[in-house]
C-alpha cells in the first residue's frame, strides 16, 4: 500500500484497524499485538538482506526505508484503533453501569439491567451521597472552567476506583452524586467501603474537600437510603458544616442522622490544594 505510486494510500488500512479493534475487545494486550507486527517487519528486513547482492545496495536501502514506513504506519494505525476501541468499550460499560445505578436508585428493573451490564447485584450496599465543591480553577471565569470541572471529576472517579473495586457503582457529576459500594460477606476480611481514609484520599485527588453522608442497608432499601442521605447532605451543606464523612443511622423509624455527630474526616485546607486542575 505504501509502495510509491500515483494513487494516494489510505491513512489507516481497514485490515489493520479492524484486527486491532477486535483484539482490543477480546482483551489481547497491545504490547503483544505490536510485538507481532515488529517481528513481521524484522523478518522482512532479514529477507531483504539475504536476497540482496552487493550491487543492489541502493535498492536494499530504499526497500528498508519502505519497511520502516510500513512499521510506522502499522504502529500508528494499530495503536489508534486499539485505543479508540478501548474508549468505546469503556463508554459502553460506563453507560451500562450508570443505567444500573439509576435502576437501583429507583428500585425498578434491577435484575434485567444487571444481567445486561454483566454486574452482579449484592444483597446490601453502602449508599454514599457525595458533594464535590468547585475547584479554584472553576471559579476563575473563562473558557477553561468547564475543562477544570471535567478533570476534577475524572480524578475523583479514578481515586474511587482503586479502593472501592470494580463492583462499586457511581452516578456522579462535577458537583457530586451517589456512590453504591457492595457489602460482600465473602470479602468480610477486607470489606470494600468508603471510609474516612478513602474519603481523604479522594479529596486529595480532587484537590477540594469533599463531604459525604453514608448509609448501609439491603439492596431493596437503596432508594430510601439514597433519598435520606442526599437530604441530610443538603442540610449539612446549608448549615455550613465541616467537610468530611458523616454516617446516617441505618435504623427503621429513626430520622437517620446521629445527633451531635462531627465530621469523621477533617478536610484539607485550601492552602494544601495548590496543583492546578
Amino acid at each position: 500500500m505504501l509502495e510509491p505510486r500515483l494513487d494516494p494510500a489510505a491513512e489507516q488500512p481497514g485490515v489493520i484497524t479492524g484486527s486491532a479493534a477486535r483484539w482490543a475487545r477480546e482483551g489481547v494486550a497491545l504490547e503483544t499485538v505490536l510485538d507481532a507486527y515488529h517481528d513481521g517487519v524484522r523478518a522482512g528486513l532479514e529477507f531483504l538482506a539475504e536476497q540482496a547482492a552487493d550491487e543492489e545496495a541502493d535498492q536494499v536501502a530504499a526497500a528498508a526505508g519502505l519497511i520502516v514506513r510500513v512499521l510506522e504506519m502499522v504502529t500508528t494505525a494499530t495503536s489508534t484503533a486499539y485505543l479508540d476501541e478501548h474508549r468505546q468499550v469503556a463508554r459502553e460499560q460506563q453507560t451500562a453501569a450508570q443505567t444500573l445505578v439509576s435502576a437501583l436508585l429507583s428500585g425498578h428493573g434491577v435484575a434485567r439491567l444487571a444481567g445486561r451490564a454483566g454486574v452482579s447485584v449484592a444483597a446490601s450496599y453502602q449508599v454514599v451521597a457525595l458533594a464535590i465543591p468547585a475547584h479554584p480553577d472553576e471559579r476563575r471565569r473563562g473558557p477553561g472552567a468547564p475543562s477544570a470541572a471535567r478533570r476534577k471529576l475524572r480524578r475523583v472517579q479514578a481515586a474511587l476506583a482503586m479502593p472501592l473495586g470494580s463492583r462499586a457503582l457511581s452516578l456522579l457529576s462535577d458537583e457530586g452524586g451517589t456512590v453504591l459500594v457492595p457489602i460482600d460477606e465473602v470479602s468480610a476480611i477486607a470489606p470494600l467501603a468508603l471510609t474516612p481514609e478513602v474519603l481523604e484520599l479522594v479529596s486529595e485527588a480532587a484537590e477540594v474537600p469533599l463531604t459525604a453522608v453514608v448509609a448501609s442497608g439491603e439492596t431493596a432499601r437503596i432508594p430510601e437510603l439514597a433519598g435520606s442521605a442526599q437530604e441530610r447532605l443538603a442540610r449539612l451543606l446549608a448549615e455550613g458544616r465541616a467537610p468530611g464523612l458523616y454516617r446516617l443511622a441505618d435504623l427503621p423509624g429513626c430520622d437517620g442522622f446521629q445527633p451531635n455527630r462531627r465530621a469523621v474526616v477533617t478536610s484539607p485546607n485550601d492552602r494544601r490544594i495548590t496543583r492546578s486542575a
